[in-house]
Parts: C-alpha cells; structure tokens; sequence
C-alpha cells in the first residue's frame, strides 16, 4: 500500500504537471497523431454538418460543439466520429488558451474535455485522446485552486503515465513529464537529469518544436549547461522564423538577450539558421539519457 508521505509527494509531483500543461499542450491532426510545435494551434478541422448555420444562431447561443460536449456519456459511433471528436477537443482547447476570460475558458475547458473523453472511450488505445483529456482536465483542475487542483491532478498524473505507456514516444508527454522533473525539488521527486533526458527526448521527436525547444534551453540552464541553452534557443529561434511565428520569435529573443548578459560567449551568432536561412533547426544532441 502506498504511504502517506509517497502519496504526498505523488501529489505535489502532480500540481508540478499541472504548472507545465502550458507548454506542453499537444496540437492534433485530424485523423492521426502528429503533433504541433508546444503551444501552437491545432490545423485547422472541417466544421461538423450544420456548422454553417451557426452564423445565423443568437449571439449567446452555445455552439454545436459546446452543446454536446453537455453529454459526455453519448456514444460515438465510428472511427471516423471518434476523430472528429478528438479533433473537435483539440480544437476546443486551443481555443481555450486564447479565451478572453475565466467563463469563457471554462466553457471550452469543459467541452474539450469531454469530447476528449469521448474520444478516449472509442479509442481506448489512443494516447492523443488520453493526453488532449488530460490537458483539458488539467486546465480546469488549475482553476478550481490549489487545494483541489493536488487533489484532482492525482489522477491526471496517472493518465499521464497512461499516455507514455500507450505511446513511450508521444513529444508532448515527454515534454510534460521533463518538465515536471525540472521543476520539483529532489526531495520531492525532482530529477534534473532526468528532466533534461525526457525534454532532449520530446525536442528529438518534435521536427518543429519551438516551446519544447526553449523549455529544454531553460533546462540546460538551470543545469549550468548555458552554452547548450544558447545552441537550442537559437534552433527555437530558427523555427520560430521559419515557421512564421513572430510571437515565439520575440520570446526566443527575449530568452537569448537575457542569457546574453551574464554569458555573452554563450549565445551563438544569430545570422542564418537563426535567422530562418534553413527548414527546420536540428534536434539537440542526446545526453546519455537519451531515453528515459
């Protein structure tokens, strides 16, 4: 039986999950489990038949996706509903990060989880489906506080486990249990080498990463590793440029002026790969760890 203190430390492992849902929020294709850069909306999904009638709805009726998501028990009829609910969670979840306050985050918290759920309980074997649910849930577990967020993200750490079990190369949950390791003390189950191990595994998997890049170069300077943080913020940089995303731009940018001030040798020239001359920046190099 697991003891109180294991189970206390279990749990404050799991509020550590909850504080990297962020960065790690998987971004889905319909139809299958490549996964977008940490943080970056999903592509776009084809609206369900009827979507285009909702341009004519009230303005505060709640869309289709929403109205269903109010029943979580409904059974999904195929393979092909199964994904389009998932799409749908995902969809919902992005939309989410960019709500414009508490209820309306919550409203497409909540719809994306159960879409999710319902996409779980068609697929049990999806590890997309579980890590998209536990977001989801994560998100809403964070804004119900602390006290119940410990006791919540108990379970959501065990879908966690559940999602690398499924899938032990799934980016996004390796990047989410890295940074847990990264940010708890050792005396509560932090581990920065193994922090480190599963962030360089996520980055390798993820061709354009760019949040996953620059939680791996805070991890290799929080390990005294400042040169290695500078080689990836820059890679971050150059997808960022790449990728047409002037926002993640400006906080690669911001992260690399900082660690310009106190290791000025540190930060690589920012001419060609930093500035977009190539496709994709390459994946770290492995530390031993290279498989957590």
């Amino acid at each position: 039986m697991e003891s109180r203190g294991s189970r206390q430390v279990r749990v404050i492992a799991a509020v550590a999950g909850a504080i990297v849902l962020g960065s790690c929020r998987a971004a889905l294709a319909v139809g299958g489990t490549e996964t977008q850069p940490a943080g970056e909306a999903a592509p776009a999904v084809e609206a369900p038949a009827g979507a285009a009638a909702a341009t004519s709805a009230p303005a505060n009726a709640k869309p289709d996706a929403e109205i269903r998501a109010s029943q979580p028990a409904e059974i999904v009829g195929s393979e092909s509903d199964a994904r389009h609910e998932l799409a749908e969670a995902q969809r919902l979840l992005d939309e989410g990060e960019e709500a414009p306050d508490d209820a309306a985050r919550r409203a497409k918290y909540e719809a994306a989880r159960d879409h999710a759920a319902r996409a779980v309980a068609a697929m049990p074997k999806s590890a997309d489906a579980h890590f998209v649910h536990f977001a989801a849930a994560g998100r809403l577990a964070q804004m119900k506080g602390i006290a119940k967020l410990a006791i919540e993200m108990v379970d959501l750490n065990e879908e966690l486990d559940h999602v690398l079990e499924l899938d032990p190369d799934h980016a996004n949950a390796l990047a989410a249990r890295g940074g847990m390791y990264m940010k708890l003390p050792r005396l509560l189950g932090g581990d920065r080498s193994k922090g480190v191990a599963y962030l360089e595994r996520a980055v390798s998997l993820d061709a354009t990463a760019i949040g996953k890049r620059l939680e791996l170069a805070e991890a290799y300077r929080a390990t005294g590793r400042d040169g290695d943080a500078g080689r990836v913020a820059v890679q971050a940089r150059a997808v960022a440029v790449a990728e047409h995303k002037p926002d993640k731009v400006a906080t690669c940018d911001k992260f690399l002026d900082d660690l310009r001030k106190s290791c000025p040798a540190c930060v690589p020239a920012t001419g060609g790969a930093a500035d977009g001359a190539g496709p994709r920046a390459a994946a770290p190099a492995p530390s031993a760890a290279t498989r957590p």
